[in-house]
């Protein structure tokens, strides 16, 4: 099939028009060697992918390109009064990328850069403040430009060749999150492919049952064809660099902001594993191998990852480019893998899509699917929060809150800065530690997967993230900040306070009952965030005794998770109907009781498998 489709379209051109043709992963892209094809390219691409069924791009020959002096000098010169802060040329893929403040107004300009540079022209959003991560993760994947084309084209090739059957029927394999909160990893493997859904580690400690479990027959690593990831909460993402470091090179399947964040959690995940003396399974090097082999999808983008699976993300209204994986196997069966997500709207992202063309299985977390989980009312946890904070600061104490860097931490900026906006709260300073900071820096740089209104505050730049208040902290000042007279809001790491700057933090106001500790995560069993939520008043940190004063109080209503009425309610909504339902991601009793609930009310036949279990579809 490779031949052929790459002989078919050889055909609709001269014989002289043509320079290569070749893949990025199941994109096409033909490099010809007249301009004017080139120039005409987006309307021909769209015409020959409407008769092929394939993404095709229209590319100048790279050996016809000017110098990259002249191509950049062209591009400032058109962009003359616009500020830039990367220009990157590809040129091996005839690709020139421009990093911009206001990429709206790049895009205006765009098609004269096409004409006169004649290359394809990408536009990317640079945060106002800078970031170490994006910038990092950026320059890295450009210099590795050359090692990437051949791997998409590899990938692309593997993609339309026909291959060996190695299943009779499609299955899943549930390798982590069954019955329990965490490891999610779930392998699914039709006729022709074997495709992992998410590769995450344990919540809490990382002990050695807190990996997926992969040591099993079925499990090969030389025949797995790609990684999916949902998003890049460490539960999802944070064991995928292990499968580098035990070989495997194949590609992985994700959103722009899952890549940085991924890449800042896992680093995040090295270094507080050796702060706590505790053996990372990963080094840095195979972080970089995880960015070598990822490829960016957008929301309802279709395409094809192996020769008979199709996939679509759609929102998931869970984190920062948070993603439902809709998958088709061979145009006869659907799956929706669910990931985490919430069904009502917050601040931060848009609601998840509920219609879909077919539908015959999903796989639904169940993190709050027990029988009494309901989250508190949003408005009256807000209110509750703002109440107790303001209480605290008039008092002159230090407000801790325990978060998770990506998708918590910023919905709390939003409800701190709005309460200030509003004069509800005074304007007192908000402290954001490293990775926090760099997560919402990822956040202004990628608008386009936020919600409509804080897309348009950040186009207009009204950024609720770069105000002067909200302010970048180091470890350096954590003890002058907590011995301040300033009454303060320091928001850090890690949510379920299992390491990170937050248990300095915490060690340094927990004596004193003017403090609050507010909770506004997911707290798992075992957890120093749990022990304390459960009253445990004396805890040992780093050797020190510590008589826990601080107020502690938990708000529920923060959650990124659909709570027991929002996952009925997404399943109520699902058009069409799916035939089957599997419970993943809680704990045991929850799956058994949300299964129990979904076949009395809706007669799906619904299962909560264990761990191990294989499951035809």
């Amino acid at each position: 099939m490779m031949n052929s489709i790459k002989d078919q379209i050889i055909k609709e051109f001269n014989d002289d028009d043509i320079e290569k043709i070749s893949f990025e992963a199941a994109k096409i892209v033909i490099y010809v060697n007249k301009k004017d094809l080139f120039i005409n390219g987006i309307e021909i691409g769209k015409n020959l992918a409407q008769k092929y069924k394939k993404r095709i791009e229209i590319r100048m020959n790279p050996k016809l390109l000017e110098s990259d002096e002249k191509i950049k000098e062209k591009v400032l010169s058109i962009l003359n009064g616009i500020k830039i802060k990367d220009i990157y040329i590809e040129r091996h893929r005839s690709v020139l990328v421009i990093e911009a403040y206001n990429p709206n107004l790049v895009n205006e300009k765009l098609e004269q850069i096409r004409r006169e540079t004649l290359c394809s022209v990408y536009v990317k959003r640079a945060p106002l403040k800078s970031s170490k991560i994006i910038n990092a993760v950026r320059s890295y994947l450009h210099k590795i430009s050359k090692y990437r084309s051949e791997f998409l084209n590899n990938v692309g090739e593997v993609i339309v060749s026909k291959r060996i059957e190695k299943n009779k029927y499609p299955r899943i394999i549930f390798l982590g999150s069954a019955r329990e909160v965490g490891r999610s990893a779930f392998l699914l493997q039709t006729k022709e492919s074997n495709i992992l859904l998410d590769c995450g580690l344990g919540v809490g400690n990382y002990a050695e049952d807190k990996y997926p479990f992969i040591n099993i027959p079925e499990f090969d690593i030389n025949s797995l064809d790609a990684v999916i990831i949902s998003h890049a909460h460490l539960d999802h993402i944070g064991f995928l660099p292990y499968l580098f470091r035990i070989g495997w090179k194949g590609p992985i399947y994700l959103t722009e902001p899952t890549r940085d964040v991924g890449a800042l959690v896992m680093l995040d995940y090295i270094k507080v594993s050796n702060k706590q003396l505790k053996q990372a399974i990963y080094e840095g090097k195979h972080i970089r191998d995880f960015l070598k082999h990822t490829i960016t999808l957008y929301y309802d983008e279709v395409t094809d990852i192996t020769s008979d699976i199709k996939i679509t993300f759609k929102r998931a209204n869970h984190i920062l480019g948070s993603a439902m994986v809709h998958i088709n196997i061979e145009n006869k069966h659907n799956i929706l893998y669910s990931g985490d997500y919430k069904y009502f709207g917050t601040k931060l992202l848009e609601r998840p899509d509920t219609r879909f063309v077919r539908l015959e299985t999903l796989i639904t977390e169940s993190t709050y699917g027990g029988n009494n989980d309901f989250h508190p009312n949003r408005e009256e946890t807000e209110k509750q929060f703002i109440y107790d904070i303001k209480e605290t600061i008039e008092k002159g104490g230090k407000v801790l809150i325990p978060s998770l860097a990506v998708g918590r931490a910023q919905d709390i900026i939003l409800t701190l800065t709005e309460a200030m906006d509003n004069k509800i709260l005074p304007e007192v300073n908000i402290y954001l530690e490293g990775i926090l900071w760099e997560t919402s820096m990822i956040h202004t740089a990628y608008p386009e997967f936020l919600s409509t209104e804080l897309r348009n505050k950040i186009e207009s730049g009204l950024n609720p993230f770069e105000r002067e208040n909200v302010i970048r902290s180091s470890s350096k000042e954590r003890s002058q900040i907590m011995e301040s007279r300033e009454p303060a809001i320091i928001i850090a790491t890690s949510g379920m306070m299992q390491g990170g700057p937050i248990v300095d933090y915490f060690s340094m106001a927990a004596e004193d009952e003017k403090n609050l500790l507010a909770l506004v995560s997911y707290q798992a069993p075992s957890t120093l965030g749990r022990r304390l939520l459960d009253g445990e008043k004396e805890i040992f940190i780093n050797d020190k005794k510590i008589n826990v004063k601080i107020r502690i109080k938990k708000y529920d209503g923060f959650s990124g998770h659909a709570d027991r009425r929002e996952i009925l309610s997404f399943i109520n909504h699902i058009r069409p109907t799916p035939k089957q339902i599997f419970i993943v991601h809680g704990e045991e009793n929850k799956t058994i009781e949300l299964a129990s609930s979904i076949i009395k009310r809706f007669r799906i036949p619904t299962y909560n498998p264990k761990i191990g279990d294989i499951i035809a579809l």
